[in-house]
């Protein structure tokens, strides 16, 4: 009776299993990992520009529409310092997703790709950094803004039902650009760029000092919105600052006071940047440049001249200081102009005196700077050897000394 008791029992089990089995399958399907279905995908930049106006004015607006947007997650909360977001970004742009979970990483890690539905959400800016996400009302009576509403978080749940896990996590997708410091104040730049995973290289912690932490809670530092903000030497705090959470794993290390390269997103609180770093392995030393590393020969100084092929690897890797004077010798290998008018010339040098990889001399003066005159006009010939000292610069896409150089022997 037992075992027919049992069998009976199991067969129940199973004839329910067949009946909800069409069911589970849907269940599965219905999730995260369901099998992403496009509709009408847009970039970032798109979605960005269609809610400007929100984004700009720290505004709030629903999404009627049924569009999408796809990218690849390069920032999260493994180290809770960017905590209940995540960054998205294409290659158009970037933008954060405001989510009420812990261990968002367990999920969504660096190198994710995703799908977001984005019909529902709400979309706004915070200090004008793009943001998707929900509706956060101020419930302080005692402030200004009370009962007002801006951009917040979803609710996991509701997260759940806007996204789709495309393939499985490659971290080669979340590779940071390098982030051009020229343009730290430009408000097109920062516009276009703000939520991007980058870096800054060779920077120093204003604040380090062998003993300061990122984010301490001593009374040390002011911690407005629970973070500090620390500032590089010669970069304005007005355009540029180090973000740390007080809950950040790393808040109570020790700042590094050598030169450092930082990695992490690029937030704006309006026009300042904000980098949020992802973890303490976001900051790395300082790669240290060494000019005998680069193909060619010499140090670019009076009694150690760089040949030409040092001289554009120097320009081509980056290195270069345009405001410095360097030393490059070669021979002559094309002659445009000798301008006894103007007292200048504009001629190429080569390390072969062909007419192949040159380094342009452009309106470049005499001997020790004299301008060109009818009695020295022709000083150039091809195939003389010839060194030169002025400044190396990229001039749209060539390489030359610009316009002041001089010479300093010819033979």
């Amino acid at each position: 009776m037992k075992d027919l008791k049992y069998s009976i029992l199991a067969l129940i089990c199973v004839l329910f299993a067949s009946c909800m089995g069409e069911d589970y399958a849907e269940i599965e399907k219905t999730g995260p990992n369901k099998e992403p279905v496009y509709t009408n995908l847009i970039t970032i930049k798109q979605l960005k520009e269609k809610y400007t106006q929100a984004i700009n004015g720290n505004g709030l607006v629903k999404i009627d529409d049924d569009i999408q947007i796809q990218g690849v997650v390069t920032g999260n909360d493994i180290e809770s310092n960017i905590y209940g977001q995540i960054s998205l970004q294409d290659e158009t742009g970037a933008l954060l997703i405001c989510i009420t979970a812990p261990n968002l990483f367990t999920t969504l890690p660096v190198g994710q790709e995703i799908l977001v539905d984005l019909k529902g959400l709400m979309i706004g800016g915070y200090g004008q950094m793009p943001e998707v996400g929900g509706v956060y009302t101020n419930t302080n009576p005692s402030s200004s803004s009370y009962g007002q509403q801006s951009i917040g978080r979803l609710s996991r749940y509701e997260w759940e039902k806007h996204y789709t896990l495309i393939g499985t996590p490659d971290a080669s997708k979340a590779e940071p650009v390098e982030f051009d410091l020229s343009k730290v104040s430009d408000s097109k730049y920062l516009e276009d760029n703000c939520g991007k995973l980058m870096t800054i290289k060779n920077v120093v912690i204003k604040e380090a000092d062998g003993k300061a932490k990122f984010a301490p809670r001593d009374g040390s530092v002011e911690i407005p919105g629970n973070a500090a903000n620390r500032t590089f030497k010669g970069i304005n705090s007005n355009n540029l600052v180090l973000r740390t959470s007080v809950y950040a794993q790393f808040a109570g290390n020790i700042m590094p006071e050598e030169a450092i390269d930082v990695t992490g997103i690029f937030t704006r609180y309006r026009n300042t940047w904000q980098i949020m770093l992802r973890s303490i392995n976001d900051i790395k030393p300082a790669e240290v440049f060494n000019i005998d590393d680069l193909p060619g020969t010499g140090l670019g100084t009076a009694e150690s001249p760089m040949n030409v092929e040092r001289a554009l690897a120097l320009v081509e890797s980056g290195n270069n200081d345009p405001a410095a004077e360097v030393y490059v010798a070669g021979i002559i290998s094309q002659i445009d102009e000798v301008s006894t008018q103007f007292g200048n010339a504009t001629y190429y040098i080569s390390d072969d005196g062909k007419d192949t990889k040159q380094l342009e001399v452009y309106r470049g003066y005499a001997i020790n700077g004299d301008k060109f005159s009818d009695e020295t006009k022709d000083l150039l010939q091809l195939g003389k050897k010839i060194v030169i000292a002025g400044k190396l610069v990229l001039y749209k896409e060539t390489i030359e000394f610009t316009a002041g150089s001089k010479i300093i022997s010819i033979e």
